[in-house]
């Protein structure tokens, strides 16, 4: 299935069943369908000439605006990155040795 065609399906149920409005998030919408559609060329990630790793994550960003992001009872469950000083901390530092 193509993304804009799952992205259009679960927009519609959304706005279907009332939990979106299309005049209040239309803006967001009319975004996220844009870039859906461009991951659809089929030169894509390929995008005049460069590879586009920025589309997937702002397609993403939109979906989770509008509350179609796959696995979304998982937001907010994500881990905090130790910090870097835990990490030096427990880094085991070599000297090499002289020749």
């Amino acid at each position: 299935m193509r993304v804009s065609e799952s992205f259009w399906n679960a927009v519609n149920e959304k706005i279907r069943r009332g939990e979106l409005s299309e005049t209040e998030h239309m803006p967001i919408i009319e975004a996220a369908a844009k870039i859906a559609a461009l991951m659809d060329e089929p030169e894509w990630p390929i995008v005049r000439g460069k590879i586009d790793n920025v589309s997937p994550a702002v397609f993403l960003k939109y979906c989770d605006a509008l509350g179609i992001v796959p696995n979304s009872e998982l937001k907010g469950k994500r881990t905090a990155a130790p910090k870097l000083a835990t990490v030096n901390a427990n880094k085991r530092f070599s000297k090499a040795k002289d020749a």
